[in-house]
């Protein structure tokens, strides 16, 4: 294509994107007033988004060094995610990373030699879906700042759904469901683990173990959206 009908084509679309939010303006997604631009109202992400470092204790302690939650889990960010996951409502990707902007501080904290490592699904989870939540929610950004993204983690097991177990119970059934990918090397390596939700920690803590088994320097962790218990 001659840069005239590149030019014709790039007009054409943005009149189109204009006459979309002229009839049909992006809403927050939270309490679906309209906005500017895709995201969430300024009051909705006061509530909602907002960088926090979680406490590491206990054995979460001895296997990170760092974990950051960008956003409560609940309201429009929990509606967001449940629609990407269980009903593969991939539109709301652009909504889901504005949240990503609250982490610009915790990149400048991390060591500028990093490999980011996404929590892995369950085979047959990954099947049904299609796709990982946390790679496709992660991924450009990381792209943006230059931080590789490598899936070397693999669930060697399907386990039982963790939402109603203990803390205790979670670490019980997670203990051996995670290892490396074959071939995967992280030895020395500052890594950083990327979740869409954390609620006990459980699951990241567990992946941490892994990878500090297999030789990594430091391990980070950061996820989307947290609840406490």
């Amino acid at each position: 294509m001659d840069s005239l009908g590149w030019l014709c084509t790039t007009e054409v679309m943005q009149l189109f994107s204009a006459l979309l939010d002229f009839f049909f303006p992006p809403r927050c997604p939270s309490c679906r007033a309209c906005v500017e631009r895709r995201g969430f109202c300024s009051a909705c992400a006061r509530q909602l988004i907002g960088m926090r470092r979680m406490m590491e204790m206990g054995t979460m302690a001895e296997h990170l060094t760092g974990v950051w939650v960008l956003a409560h889990y609940r309201a429009g960010v929990r509606d967001l995610l449940r629609a990407l996951k269980y009903r593969r409502k991939m539109a709301v990707l652009d909504d889901l990373r504005t949240i990503l902007a609250a982490g610009e501080e915790v990149l400048e904290e991390l060591p500028p030699s990093l490999l980011a490592i996404p929590v892995p699904l369950a085979p047959q989870r990954q099947k049904e879906r299609g796709f990982n939540q946390t790679e496709e929610i992660f991924a450009p950004w990381f792209a943006a700042h230059g931080i590789p993204f490598a899936p070397l983690l693999a669930r060697t097991r399907e386990t039982m759904p963790l939402y109603e177990m203990t803390r205790t119970e979670r670490r019980q059934e997670l203990r051996g469901a995670f290892a490396l990918v074959h071939g995967a090397d992280v030895q020395g390596k500052d890594l950083l683990l990327v979740d869409d939700i954390m609620t006990t920690g459980t699951t990241l803590t567990e992946c941490a173990r892994v990878l500090r088994a297999g030789g990594a320097r430091r391990v980070y962790a950061i996820a989307l959206a947290g609840e406490h218990r």
